[in-house]
């Protein structure tokens, strides 16, 4: 009976491995990296010129059954030019799991010069997660550790991060989970650990012409026991009104991003992915978009340096 536990159990958290492959830190690594940066570094708070809100939904691997579903409102605030605050509140759905995030993060921005800054930051944020195993196939019906619903109750988080930045370049490493997840029924703990997560990118804004930006980036996720996870995007912007741009993910996808300023103060972005892994024999496609409001001055139009869009 006890390898027939052992074997079970293990298909479960299968499912959650493969969920922290996709999710940096139980965080979704999403297509448009420019607009979720708060995802990838708490020291991202207030380094933007403008404030902003965003609201972001992602539906991934279309037509396989539990494909992922994240929905995700950040705001993130600069204050008096030195100090960030950003929020972020997400719901994340993975076949039979499901996970709510709450977060803060806190930012300084220290100016080096007249050219370089570089930002600390940290956060804190709660947890939820539920893995349904009703939902599960498994061999034996009634076996009594497959019936029910795993609950990880209030898990409490905290990250921290550095970015060193200029007008036309910036460099990021945050932890963004020094503590575990757990849960409270079952002691999981030999099979997940979403402990110590690291996430490091580079990017920065290349003048082609007088309209024609070029804006690279390449972000690298490492997770215990989970395979090498790089990306890399390329995004031109035409007359800073429209984004066009290409991303690669090593060994998962390749995809295209665009993004539109309907208006000074609102943006519009979009992503598509397609998996080259084997992946692409049960799905074809993978849809994100976004939604960017940006606080601007009576005066101000969106001519501002675009430090990270």
């Amino acid at each position: 009976m006890k390898m027939s536990i052992n074997f079970k159990t293990l298909g479960l958290l299968a499912i959650l491995s493969i969920n922290n492959l996709v999710s940096a830190q139980g965080d979704p690594n999403f297509r448009q990296n420019q607009l979720n940066v708060l995802q990838l570094n708490p020291a991202q708070a207030g380094a933007g010129v403008n404030s902003e809100i965003i609201c972001y939904a992602a539906n991934q691997w279309i037509n396989m059954p539990g494909a992922p579903k994240t929905y995700l409102t950040s705001a993130n605030f600069n204050v008096l030019n030195n100090f960030g605050i950003g929020a972020t509140v997400m719901g994340d759905q993975y076949g039979p799991v499901n996970m709510s995030k709450g977060e803060i993060n806190l930012a300084y921005h220290l100016k080096l010069n007249e050219k370089w800054k570089l930002g600390v930051g940290m956060k804190m944020g709660v947890t939820y997660t539920t893995v349904n195993l009703g939902e599960l196939t498994i061999i034996d019906p009634n076996d009594p550790y497959m019936v029910g619903t795993l609950r990880s109750g209030i898990n409490w988080n905290a990250g921290f991060g550095g970015l060193l930045y200029s007008k036309r370049f910036y460099l990021g490493y945050s932890m963004p989970n020094v503590s575990k997840t757990s849960f409270l029924n079952h002691d999981m703990t030999l099979f997940v650990d979403t402990k110590y997560g690291h996430i490091a990118y580079i990017g920065g804004t290349v003048p082609l012409s007088e309209k024609v930006e070029l804006r690279p980036n390449l972000v690298y996720r490492q997770i215990k026991g989970t395979p090498l996870n790089v990306e890399a995007n390329t995004i031109f912007t035409f007359d800073k009104k429209f984004d066009f741009g290409l991303t690669f993910q090593y060994n998962a996808s390749v995809g295209a991003i665009a993004g539109m300023q309907i208006r000074d103060y609102l943006y519009l972005g979009y992503a598509y992915s397609y998996p080259i892994s084997q992946l692409n024999r049960v799905t074809m496609q993978s849809h994100e978009i976004a939604l960017r409001y940006r606080f601007l001055n009576k005066c101000e139009r969106t001519t501002n340096p675009r430090y990270f869009i």
